[in-house]
């Protein structure tokens, strides 16, 4: 499809990610698009007239696509775990002190993918600090690229945050200034970004992995008989003691450990049935889940029953 008109060029960046992610990831490339569609509409307000028919071209173009895509029910796991995954390369590489244009593309193009994810609802903060992360060291590496110096690492103790972002303002997530090198053009050759290497799993970044949570104490067990708590009008009446629950430890964490994108998928997918568990207060179903989901993320393996 031709480059969008001037008045929706703040769509371009999805459009471009999308055509350069098909080959890789249909699914994502497609919801890259989606989510350009979506800010069209959002911005027709704005947009003249005759620029409205490139927005129902995309349009039918999508419904086309759409229809060979199959099942697209976790379809936002798959875009944001494609996203993330982008975002922990370009990290990776960057922490290792081997940043040049193709990290600050990769940071780039994650930052575009995990913010098509809001076509799926409102952002977890998170990903919100990842997106501004990311427009800030691409930001960076690009103007180090420019002025031909080598890019200086992140910190690796402290986690990328808000505070980055303010130093370096950029705005919204337009195409990257016009000085600095930008993302080459679609075309049919694979985009350099989708090729970085894995990092060694010592140079982790911070976003890899949290701590385990501190262990949780025993609940005291309560008495047999409440004395004075007993309703009134039952005299006698008891509560039956409350059992403790011992919460189990979670598996520790495997140095060098990162789970797969299936695997991250069913954890997700495990998470989302302890929910629907405690909906129901199903408690033990939803401890029993979530252990799961922990023991996937830990060691790519539930812990045993």
């Amino acid at each position: 499809m031709a480059a969008p008109p001037a008045s929706l060029k703040a769509i371009k960046p999805y459009l471009d990610r999308g055509s350069e992610i098909k080959a890789r990831d249909p699914i994502v490339a497609y919801h890259c698009r989606l989510y350009a569609l979506q800010e069209a509409m959002r911005l027709r307000s704005t947009v003249p007239k005759e620029d409205m028919v490139y927005v129902l071209g995309l349009m039918d173009d999508l419904e086309k696509e759409k229809a060979g895509l199959g099942d697209l029910d976790d379809a936002a796991a798959v875009v944001e775990n494609f996203g993330q995954e982008l975002f922990l390369k370009a990290d990776d590489a960057d922490r290792a002190g081997k940043s040049d244009m193709r990290t600050g593309k990769a940071f780039l193009a994650a930052c575009h993918v995990l913010e098509a994810c809001k076509q799926f609802g409102e952002l977890p903060l998170d990903l919100e600090e990842k997106i501004k992360y990311a427009k800030v060291r691409f930001v960076k590496i690009a103007k180090a690229t420019k002025e031909g110096r080598p890019v200086t690492p992140p910190p690796g103790t402290e986690p990328p945050v808000a505070a980055d972002a303010s130093s370096d303002p950029v705005g919204d997530p337009d195409p990257p200034p016009p000085d600095y090198p930008p993302p080459p053009p679609p075309g049919d050759a694979p985009p350099s970004y989708l090729s970085l290497p894995e990092a060694p799993p010592s140079g982790r970044g911070s976003y890899d992995a949290l701590p385990p949570p501190p262990p949780v104490p025993s609940l005291p067990e309560t008495p047999s008989a409440r004395g004075s708590s007993a309703l009134p009008g039952t005299p006698g009446s008891s509560v039956p003691p409350v059992p403790p629950y011992n919460f189990a430890a979670p598996p520790p964490l495997q140095s060098g450990f990162k789970p797969t994108a299936s695997q991250t998928r069913e954890a997700i997918g495990l998470c989302q049935s302890a929910i629907s568990a405690l909906q129901f207060r199903d408690h033990e179903t939803a401890v029993s889940t979530l252990s799961a989901a922990i023991g996937l993320l830990c060691s790519g393996a539930p812990p045993p029953a």
